[in-house]
């Protein structure tokens, strides 16, 4: 199969199969290169013994559709924003949040507030200072109880 390959302003004509094409821009020197995805994150989910707290249900409801423990509804392993973190941290800091023991209520209102990347910032009428703390005792609870 021929493919046309347009470098700068200069058509190149060549045939190869599609598959060695990067192979073949590689080995010509060019300097392209195909991105890898990243890897995907472990398939093997941590115990997590969640405590029963208010901060509890305000996780589950506004944080746990992308930063909690169990996989996605698309047959991801992990949901959006934990496997993020996963990788983020690449072992060095647990990626599901309910396993983090350093998210007090001051560094876990920052990222609240402020949001991070693609997590959107949340105003006090969205979540009150009062429930950002309430989480921050769930998330450490419960991470303690679950080893951290």
């Amino acid at each position: 199969m021929s493919r046309r390959l347009i470098i700068g302003l200069a058509p190149i004509s060549f045939a190869i199969p599609a598959a060695g094409l990067a192979l073949a821009l590689v080995a010509a020197g060019t300097g392209l290169a195909i991105a890898q995805p990243a890897p995907a994150p472990s398939a093997t989910q941590p115990v997590i013994n969640k405590a029963d707290l208010p901060g509890r249900q305000i996780f589950d409801h506004q944080c746990a559709p992308c930063h909690g423990a169990g996989p996605g509804d698309d047959g991801a392993p992990m949901l959006p924003a934990t496997a993020l973190l996963t990788r983020k941290y690449e072992g060095n800091k647990p990626g599901a949040l309910e396993l983090r023991t350093d998210l007090d209520a001051e560094v876990l209102r920052y990222f609240v507030r402020n949001g991070s990347g693609g997590m959107p910032m949340f105003r006090k009428s969205e979540l009150t200072d009062a429930q950002v703390d309430a989480v921050a005792a769930y998330l450490a609870a419960t991470a303690r109880a679950s080893g951290g």
